[in-house]
């Protein structure tokens, strides 16, 4: 899903960072005052795994790439501030470091993968009545990367209308080469989200079950 540079119109591309830093900056002035020092640890080991799992990405036709995103299970862990904070540390690194993504879409980038991701898988999460927490789990995992493909999708047919096809995709390229890998990503993220929260909450609750920072509190996981 990550964008390279050259590919969005310059001005979906300017609202991306508009959105990115307006979102980044007031998720950071919340985390300032509440992010417990015992959290930390548990971010840099979440922040970790994410990392080396993004990495692993394959190319889906239309310039762009379909890895997994770890969004959801980020904001189910640690909240949708703290997650989405993993997020896009996660993604500047491999923007400035590693190319992966580029600078120019670096807002888009935040947005389709870290605002999405963990606002939404966090609010469809929270959205599921706890008896029914193992389907919520799935759902959301799936539905944020599905709902961030299909935004990446807008946005590259956004661009190719807009620049009378000078960037961009057109939309009857983006939308099936982003829609149909990602429905299948999307999954394999929901397998992976669920396994690893179904893991910590059985290995180490004390860490699952810390109350999440910022403007929401955590659901206690109880996977049986």
């Amino acid at each position: 899903m990550h964008v390279p540079d050259g590919l969005m119109h310059p001005l979906i591309s300017l609202v991306g960072w508009i959105i990115a830093i307006v979102v980044i900056a007031l998720s950071v002035h919340f985390l300032n005052k509440k992010l417990p020092y015992r959290t930390l640890p548990l971010m840099a080991v979440i922040g970790g795994g994410i990392f080396v799992a993004q990495m692993l990405n394959f190319p889906i036709g239309g310039g762009t790439t379909g890895h997994l995103v770890g969004a959801t299970l980020a904001a189910i862990l640690l909240g949708p501030l703290a997650g989405m904070v993993i997020i896009v540390t996660i993604l500047i690194i491999q923007a400035l470091l590693f190319g992966d993504g580029g600078v120019t879409a670096l807002g888009l980038n935040v947005l389709n993968m870290a605002i999405i991701g963990c606002f939404l898988g966090w609010a469809v999460y929270r959205a599921v009545p706890g008896k029914y927490q193992k389907f919520g789990i799935l759902l959301a995992s799936w539905l944020a990367v599905f709902i961030g493909s299909l935004a990446c999708a807008a946005e590259l047919a956004g661009s190719f209308v807009m620049s009378g096809g000078a960037y961009g995709i057109t939309g009857l390229v983006a939308f099936p080469s982003m829609l149909i890998y990602h429905s299948l990503i999307g999954i394999g993220e929901a397998v992976i989200t669920f396994g690893v929260v179904s893991y910590i909450s059985k290995v180490s609750p004390d860490l699952i079950h810390t109350p999440a920072v910022g403007l929401w509190t955590r659901r206690k996981v109880v996977l049986e």
